[in-house]
């Protein structure tokens, strides 16, 4: 471990039914962290043959789920594991991104110079499908933003005892912005650094073409489209409007465009959400308070 550039992290990778393109991105992070966690949200037969490669390393350390408890609990089983081991920052990822050489020493780089008020520190994301960093995700720097998705980010010891871990009821969806939001009200600051790539992807990635241009399908499951409205009332509801709303929106509007013009399923994809929004308004005042 003391050989390691940055012994003091950790790395959490979450995966449900993972494929074999997990493993080079725990490979990848086993040069850049003293362990790996790998928190197993499908246990069973077929996750330990794609995981079998790694999980003969002294560096990498399996958790098997009882079965799919959701992002938050598994992350949080992740964070949890990596603390009690002695690590003071944790690194977390999901099983569709693939962490980039030097990403790790860039972000806390960035950290250092923002200081004692320093909250999450996430990368840029560069796409998955296309090799093209996002529109929105370039630039030079590190700027501070209100949200950063999950994976990717990087949580210190302190602020995670200062603002807590991650809302497990929220299950999926939405964690990340709530656990971010969290952070800024405790008066902590949210990076983003650019020189840091991350390689992501939303969804399925599924490519379509509309008005001669080409787009990217995600094809989310009707029980995503449920959390996503449900979760994103409950984050309105807990931290009010701000930036990330008015981002956040654009956002939603581009992938309801998608899903309306280009998915199947859509009517189900619609009531699911519907049922969720419904379900986001109904969710109890007292769970709103952290």
């Amino acid at each position: 471990m003391d050989s390691l550039p940055y012994p003091h992290v950790a790395a959490v990778v979450l995966t449900y039914h993972p494929d074999s393109e997990v493993v080079p991105n725990i490979e990848a992070l086993s040069a850049q962290v003293a362990r790996v966690f790998v928190i197993d949200n499908s246990p069973g037969e077929t996750s330990a043959r794609i995981l079998e490669p790694v999980s003969r390393r002294d560096d990498v350390e399996i958790i098997e789920q009882p079965g799919n408890v959701g992002v938050a609990s598994g992350f949080n089983a992740g964070i949890r594991a990596a603390l009690a081991a002695g690590f003071d920052d944790v690194w977390i990822f999901d099983q569709d991104s693939a962490v980039t050489e030097g990403s790790l020493g860039r972000l806390l780089a960035a950290r250092d110079a923002v200081g004692e008020n320093a909250g999450i520190i996430g990368p840029a994301l560069r796409s998955n499908a296309t090799g093209m960093i996002y529109s929105r995700e370039s630039g030079t720097g590190a700027h501070e933003v209100d949200v950063l998705i999950s994976s990717g980010s990087l949580f210190s010891r302190s602020l995670l005892e200062a603002i807590g871990l991650h809302d497990q009821p929220l299950f999926i969806d939405y964690v990340d912005h709530d656990i971010c939001l969290r952070a800024r009200a405790h008066g902590f600051r949210n990076y983003k650094v650019y020189d840091a790539i991350l390689d992501h992807s939303f969804g399925d990635s599924d490519p379509a073409t509309i008005l001669g241009r080409r787009v990217y399908r995600s094809n989310y499951s009707t029980m995503r489209h449920f959390h996503a409205a449900r979760n994103r009332l409950i984050v309105i509801r807990r931290h009010g409007f701000g930036r990330w709303f008015w981002e956040d929106a654009w956002f939603t509007a581009k992938a309801w465009a998608k899903v309306l013009l280009l998915e199947r399923d859509k009517g189900s994809k619609v009531a699911a959400a519907l049922r969720g929004a419904w379900a986001g308004l109904r969710y109890p005042a007292r769970e709103l308070r952290w």
